[in-house]
């Protein structure tokens, strides 16, 4: 298994490659009105038109952070941008690695990786968005 680690304020959290299209630098978006809080707005990426997500928001977390990246993510052709602080690596695991939680479908983590000091939160990005709001 393939994941990219990535840092939200002082913590890591990693999400699975499988439907990652690509990294980007932060572009500047436009507010989309009504939209609920974690909506950050719409992004314009190479004529394709992209939701994007604050991830900190998505895990209720105090979201004062300043967003280096954007993580873009493809579902059947549908794009979506989640907003992350800095992108530390892309690395190979095995499942056996992860230490699993006892119910995955609470809050969207499955478990967690120890990579020397830091402990890395492995989240599942579809029972994150499902539980807010069911976006993918």
């Amino acid at each position: 298994m393939q994941i990219i680690v990535f840092s939200l304020g002082e913590k890591h959290y990693a999400i699975s490659t499988d439907k990652v299209e690509e990294i980007s630098k932060r572009i500047p978006s436009t507010v989309v009105p009504n939209a609920p809080d974690w909506v950050d707005g719409l992004i314009n990426l190479r004529g394709n038109v992209v939701t994007l997500l604050s991830l900190s928001k998505l895990l209720q977390q105090e979201d004062s952070l300043c967003y280096n990246n954007i993580i873009i993510l493809n579902d059947n052709d549908e794009k979506i941008g989640l907003l992350v602080k800095n992108v530390v690596q892309v690395m190979d695991i095995q499942e056996t690695d992860i230490q699993r939680v006892v119910d995955e479908t609470i809050d969207g983590f499955i478990g967690i990786i120890q990579k020397d000091e830091v402990i890395i939160n492995i989240i599942d990005i579809e029972i994150l968005l499902s539980k807010n709001e069911g976006f993918i």
